[in-house]
């Protein structure tokens, strides 16, 4: 069973918790596994994870979403990105401490066996980032060794990646 701590989902069973590993999900900490809301919302939708609040009530996936809106408004927009990656079978983590929304590895890797391969940013259509701003993400992703990909969500949820490299003449 897995428990709503902290705008993380903590999964204590051992059976279930290297089931999920081994799949690439969450991260390993004393024993537990720490779901990042993306994770929990996806694996609670799926049916592969029950999770509890604090008072022992069941944890649905919209309450999930309510939690997660509240810290990032363009939440749906990079779920809908996480989703569309995790069914192609890559395995997806956040990148936040890198300056980018995801991370994402080969496909049949497991996280610590190979190198990111993408940095994802997510953004919305219609979204509006100066030549600049590209640029940056660009350069931090080389400084990272990984390729830019930037996904645009339209209206519908449906994903368009656009890799953006530096061209040197």
């Amino acid at each position: 069973m897995a428990l709503l701590e902290n705008n993380k989902v903590v999964e204590r069973g051992k059976l279930e918790r290297d089931l999920l590993h081994q799949k690439g999900f969450g991260e390993l900490k004393e024993k537990k596994l720490v779901l990042d809301l993306f994770e929990a919302y996806y694996l609670i939708e799926k049916g592969k994870v029950e999770a509890k609040d604090e008072k022992g009530k069941k944890v649905s996936e919209e309450k999930i979403a309510k939690i997660a809106c509240l810290k990032d408004r363009k939440w749906h927009s990079k779920l809908a990105a996480f989703e569309d990656l995790r069914n192609k079978g890559y395995c997806v983590r956040t990148g936040f401490k890198f300056g980018f929304d995801f991370r994402v590895y080969p496909k049949g890797k497991k996280i610590g066996e190979a190198h990111s391969q993408w940095c994802i940013q997510v953004l919305n259509e219609g979204d509006r980032h100066s030549m600049t701003e590209l640029s940056r993400k660009v350069r931090l992703a080389q400084n990272l060794k990984t390729n830019l990909l930037i996904a645009v969500v339209d209206r519908e949820d449906e994903v368009n990646y656009y890799r953006i490299e530096r061209l040197v003449p």
